[in-house]
């Protein structure tokens, strides 16, 4: 970092917060962790850090939990009668489990959307499996989900496939 820059760095920042001049000995780790923390404490006492942390989590792991929430929305859409939105009564202590589930899923950070019925632009993050033109569409809109989207702490991690409607092509006169 250039002196000029590390001036304006230095400059930005409040006194409590300001910068340690370079040592001319090379510290060791234990020296250089006492003191991000120390700083860490100070900047967030302040308020000026709001810390991300990043979870690294095995893709394995990953790719087993995406199966099991992807085959509890199937399930789940087995389960009910498209009607009237309740479980089928043979399935009704089952569709609990299902329920439980999800639950689960949503208390580590995993949401199952289903976009069946939802308006569709195509800037959205699902892939088109078929489109078909339907009479009654106004607009483009979702007419089922093949495969639901995955979100993990509102990042997605699996995109939905989808089947969508599109209306007629206007009439030249």
């Amino acid at each position: 970092m250039s002196r000029k820059n590390k001036e304006k760095r230095q400059n930005k920042l409040p006194p409590q917060l300001a910068i340690p001049p370079q040592q001319t000995t090379a510290p060791n780790l234990a020296t250089i962790d006492a003191a991000l923390k120390l700083f860490r404490a100070q900047a967030k006492a302040e308020g000026f850090v709001t810390t991300k942390q990043v979870e690294v989590v095995p893709p394995s792991f990953v790719k087993g939990v995406l199966a099991i929430a992807t085959s509890a929305w199937r399930a789940k859409g087995k389960m009910v009668d498209s009607t009237t939105g309740e479980p089928h009564d043979a399935m009704a202590r089952v569709f609990k489990d299902i329920e439980r589930i999800y639950r689960y899923l949503d208390e580590i950070g995993f949401k199952i959307k289903d976009h069946t019925g939802d308006a569709y632009d195509d800037g959205q993050p699902m892939k088109v499996i078929t489109s078909e033109t339907r009479a009654e569409a106004t607009r483009k809109y979702v007419l089922a989900t093949l495969s639901p989207t995955i979100f993990w702490n509102d990042q997605i991690v699996q995109h939905g496939e989808i089947e969508i409607a599109v209306p007629p092509a206007p009439k030249n006169s």
